[in-house]
Formats: C-alpha cells, sequence, structure tokens
C-alpha cells in the first residue's frame, strides 16, 4: 500500500524537472497536477478492546467503529487504485519499455551511445558534433525538427507519403509509405485532432566515426482516432478524446558533413546544390541528381520510438 501511495504522489515532483533544451506550445512543464496524494494516511489507536462489563454497547460501537474506519479504508484503497487506472494514458510509473519502432539506426551507428544518462554526457556529445562543425547550433536545429515533426504527421493524416520525403531516411521512410498505402486500400483515414507539442528535449547526442546522432523527445497530445471514408467517416478505432504521448526521434547525418550555410534538408533545401528541395521516390533532388537522403549530406530522421508512457518519458530524461 505505501509503494502505491508514493507512487501515485511522486507524479508531481517530475513536473519540477527543468532541463537545457526546451521548446514547443506548452505551458513550460508538460501536464501539470500532482496526482493523488494521502495526508498521512489511516492511523488506529489500538484497535478494538473488550472489557468485562462494556456488553453488547462496546461492541456494537466497535462494530460501527470497524465499519466506518474500516470501510473507508478499503474506499481509501479502491479510490487510490481508481485514480492510478484513470491516469493509464501517462502510464502509472516509469517501466522498463518494450514498444514499436518505426525504422532503424543507419548502418555502422553505434547503438551503446544514443541516450545519455545525464545533462554532462548530452553536452559532451554536442561538444562531439561542433568539433567537425562548429557552426552547428542546437537551439535551430530544435526548431527545425519541431516543423519536421508537423510535416511528417500532416504526411500521415493527409496519405501522402511525398510530403515526408524531405525529412526521412530511406528506410524509415518506405515503412511510412508502406502504412500509408494500407489506409488508401482499405478506405480509412487516421485523424490527429488538435496536434500540439507540449515540450521538445535533446536527450542523446554523439558523433563516432560514422555519422553524427541526436535522439530528439516529443512530449506531445492529439485526439488519434481512425474513420471509414466508406462509411460517412464513421470513428472504427481510437477516440476523440486528447491523450498525451510521448516519442523519441533520432536524426543522423555523416560525421563528415557540416551545417549548410543556406540550410539543409530540415531548412527545405538541397544539401548537395542548395536548391529548394524537390526530390523523387528515391531521394534523389531533380536539380543535382544526387541521392540526398541517406544521410550522407545532411541530417534525415532514421528511427521513430514511442515510449511507454509520459511518466517514463519524463523520468528518463537526462538530468
Amino acid at each position: 500500500m505505501l509503494d502505491l501511495l508514493v507512487g501515485v504522489t511522486r507524479l508531481g515532483a517530475l513536473e519540477l524537472v527543468s532541463l537545457w533544451f526546451r521548446a514547443g506550445g506548452g505551458s513550460g512543464g508538460g501536464r501539470s497536477g500532482g496526482g493523488f496524494s494521502g495526508g498521512g494516511g489511516f492511523s488506529g489507536g489500538g484497535g478494538f478492546s473488550g472489557r468485562s462489563g462494556a456488553g453488547a454497547g462496546s461492541l456494537g460501537a466497535g462494530l460501527a467503529f470497524s465499519l466506518l474506519f474500516g470501510g473507508g479504508f478499503i474506499f481509501f484503497i479502491v479510490l487510490v487504485l481508481f485514480l492510478s487506472a484513470r491516469r493509464g494514458a501517462h502510464g502509472a510509473m516509469p517501466s522498463m519499455p518494450v514498444n514499436p519502432t518505426t525504422g532503424d539506426y543507419l548502418a555502422g551507428t553505434d547503438l551503446a551511445r544514443q541516450h545519455s544518462g545525464s545533462m554532462l554526457e548530452l553536452q559532451a556529445g554536442l561538444e562531439e558534433i561542433r568539433l567537425h562543425d562548429p557552426q552547428f547550433d542546437p537551439a535551430t536545429f530544435v526548431s527545425e525538427v519541431n516543423k519536421a515533426f508537423f510535416v511528417i504527421q500532416q504526411a500521415w493524416v493527409d496519405r501522402q507519403p511525398d510530403l515526408s520525403r524531405r525529412v526521412m531516411a530511406d528506410g524509415i521512410w518506405q515503412q511510412h509509405r508502406f502504412q500509408i498505402d494500407q489506409y488508401l486500400g482499405a478506405g480509412k483515414q487516421n485523424v490527429l485532432e488538435n496536434l500540439a507539442i507540449q515540450n521538445t528535449y535533446l536527450v542523446g547526442a554523439n558523433s563516432d566515426d560514422t555519422y553524427d546522432t541526436i535522439t530528439v523527445r516529443f512530449f506531445a497530445n492529439c485526439a488519434d482516432y481512425d474513420i471509414d471514408l466508406n462509411s460517412k467517416n464513421k470513428v472504427v478505432r481510437g477516440s476523440k478524446r486528447v491523450e498525451d504521448w510521448t516519442e523519441d526521434w533520432a536524426f543522423q547525418r555523416s560525421s563528415n558533413a557540416v551545417t549548410k550555410p543556406g540550410g539543409g534538408t530540415l531548412a527545405d533545401k538541397c544539401p548537395n546544390c542548395g536548391a529548394p528541395l524537390d526530390l523523387d521516390i528515391s531521394g534523389v533532388c531533380s536539380y543535382c541528381k544526387v541521392a540526398v537522403m541517406s544521410g550522407v549530406y545532411d541530417w534525415v530522421l532514421s528511427r521513430i520510438e514511442q515510449l511507454p508512457s509520459w511518466e517514463y518519458g519524463q523520468s528518463t530524461l537526462p538530468r
């Protein structure tokens, strides 16, 4: 019982986290509120004591006392469990993630270095990138990946994978297109209603012999449901209730690449020739005829991981 109470009341402490890079449309800390907090729990003063001469009156009072406070205590337990279940959209307390991922790190990525356990590790990773690219600016990067987030979600909702080709690496984009084709074939559409980013954090950064990799954590919310376009837009999956959710997006580029003076893929420009970014389905620029979405030239999104809960995302931020 004590563990359950701590699990519920501790949620409020997560709101106190203040980190280096933050952006987005929230109020600064994501969801507010501290969950259910008890003021000390139930304290019994010695239990039931039967004395000779107390008779039925004492027994009746003791029984009434037990029913009143014992029943209240049981109700208290049920209430806490109910409130915990209500928070299921955010998860109860952090647990080890076993969650779906889309895409994968580019071949040759050092997988052991993809999440920073502390702010010092994160800053050290960003410095590794600046050593070969002094023009790299984390604040500008965060702004650009926020834009990329909405480009990809628009492509998904509108079922137009060509829109996201300018942001995604080859592997993840092929998965993205395949899933959109499934919706098209079924005559359905996924709706992300009132989509908004609450906060954006950098949670991993490093530069190895092959790639620069930055992992970005999005705290977002929306209503998520599917409609059947052949049945007068009937909702066939999901809910119109706005829910919070959290994902890690990995952006990668060659460790030989540098920030382009006029902007690159995330700024809708070809990172090779500088022309407006206009690609075919193979990621080849229509101007210079070079395949520029391999990560060799500039940042591309290679992997998305959905985290188990809002609380898990908060509790595993670098500190």
